[in-house]
């Protein structure tokens, strides 16, 4: 197997980075060893006593030690650790193809400048006719997948068939040596094809002891050859054997550069989709299917900066569903995830504007940040959230506010400045939110606040 050194993959800052990403969005700790027991990523801990294989092809070659959440990290590492494997396999084959081709080329420069089939013959029958004379030449050669293709030239143009092969040349093929034939019609292995033929002289096309073929000269008249013609002749197809192989391999090696082209194209989608899966779990609230925690702080982050610069107003509603542990203690908690999924997606539906976003602030309390929003904008949305929480008609029998499932909020705006932090923001919307709540809840109510100066 093609070595994927892991002390190598997890060096790289990308991997280091999407652990440490997996790890904080999972919730969990974890360390990396090898299969020796040293400690590549984190550190040991006697308490984390689970490990999970990272694997290539069934074949282990590290750990991953945590809780029961550490099996993600180690099936994604298993995975980036596959494909750096394939890809490993496709280069070297590549360069294994490459390097036969080249070392075929650099067994003849003049034959190397043609490179198909049909070009090498236009070069040995010109080269054929400067050295002996002929009548005709043809060719006999095997393809790659052990079919006879026929090659001859009939009216300056070469044409190609499909045959098998017998007499004469089919025992030249067998027996890989060149022979001269000077009365064909006086050979019992001859059978007749053309009788105006009468010499003949056959060579094989080898490639080290590899036969891929036959060349035949023919002449009209008896005796028309001798052994120096067979020299001259056996050496310029010793070239066009090297040749010809170079083409049969060109051709092969433009069908697998197709077929490699598109394995690269399917595992670069496939590493694409891997990205946006990671990604996605980093940043989506796996319950609630909107923005996570982690997700709105970065965010909030941007924003305030943004917001600072442009000394635009900023806005945060923080929402939190009225009695939710009383309806969870009555309904369980399998209504209750069901009951959170409806209003999550209901607040998304709503807060609708490009640059606004909506996450699940913690429980069963989520928050929307409203770029560009003063007061005003914030309580009409806030008005909607309540009006739609309410029309979702989720019962709550023991709602102290409603028979419906019903949501409290609180509303901050401010214009940020760079002397203080998104806290402050996050400090007033909760100030507001408590406000709501000790007004009987099902309602909503607002904080506007300046940022104070240093």
């Amino acid at each position: 197997m093609i070595g994927v050194q892991f002390r190598k993959l997890l060096a790289q800052v990308s991997i280091q980075l999407l652990i440490e990403n997996l790890a904080d969005s999972l919730k969990t700790t974890i360390f990396v060893s090898d299969l020796q027991g040293n400690i590549l990523w984190g550190r040991f801990s006697s308490d984390l006593s689970c490990q999970y294989p990272v694997t290539i092809n069934a074949d282990i070659i590290g750990w991953i030690h945590g809780d029961t959440k550490a099996q993600i990290i180690a099936q994604t590492l298993s995975y980036i650790a596959y494909q750096e494997f394939e890809k490993k396999t496709i280069a070297i084959e590549t360069l294994e193809k490459y390097e036969e081709i080249n070392f075929l080329y650099e067994i003849s420069a003049k034959m190397s400048r043609a490179l198909t089939i049909e070009d090498i013959i236009e070069v040995v029958i010109e080269e054929t006719q400067k050295l002996i004379e002929v009548s005709d030449i043809s060719f006999m050669l095997i393809d790659p997948k052990g079919e006879l293709e026929i090659f001859y030239k009939h009216d300056e143009q070469i044409i190609k068939t499909i045959g098998t092969i017998s007499s004469i040349y089919g025992h030249v093929l067998r027996s890989g040596k060149a022979e001269i034939f000077n009365d064909v019609l006086k050979d019992p292995r001859y059978i007749e094809e053309d009788s105006a033929i009468r010499s003949l002289i056959c060579a094989p096309l080898k490639i080290s002891n590899e036969t891929i073929g036959v060349i035949k000269v023919s002449h009209i008249e008896p005796n028309s050859y001798n052994t120096e013609d067979l020299k001259l002749f056996t050496a310029l197809t010793s070239q066009a054997a090297a040749a010809i192989k170079t083409a049969q391999y060109y051709e092969e090696l433009k069908k697998y550069s197709h077929v490699l082209e598109q394995k690269v194209a399917e595992r670069t989608l496939e590493l694409k989709n891997a990205n946006c899966k990671l990604k996605y779990l980093v940043t989506v609230d796996e319950l609630t299917q909107i923005n996570n925690r982690r997700s709105f702080n970065e965010y909030l982050e941007r924003e305030w900066r943004r917001s600072t610069r442009q000394r635009c107003p900023l806005s945060l509603i923080l929402c939190d569903v009225d009695y939710f542990k009383l309806f969870n203690d009555y309904y369980h908690h399998q209504a209750g995830d069901e009951c959170l999924l409806k209003i999550a997606q209901t607040i998304k539906k709503l807060v609708n504007r490009p640059a606004d976003l909506a996450a699940r602030f913690g429980g069963e309390e989520f928050a929307i940040i409203l770029s560009n929003t003063n007061e005003l904008g914030a309580e009409r949305v806030a008005q909607k959230i309540c009006q739609g929480i309410e029309d979702l008609k989720i019962p709550h029998t023991r709602s102290r506010c409603s028979s419906y499932v019903t949501v409290s909020l609180g509303i901050a705006t401010t214009v940020p400045t760079s002397n203080v932090t998104p806290k402050t923001l996050i400090e007033a919307a909760d100030n507001a939110l408590y406000d709501a709540k000790q007004k009987g809840r099902n309602c909503y109510s607002i904080e506007t606040f300046r940022p104070k100066q240093l």
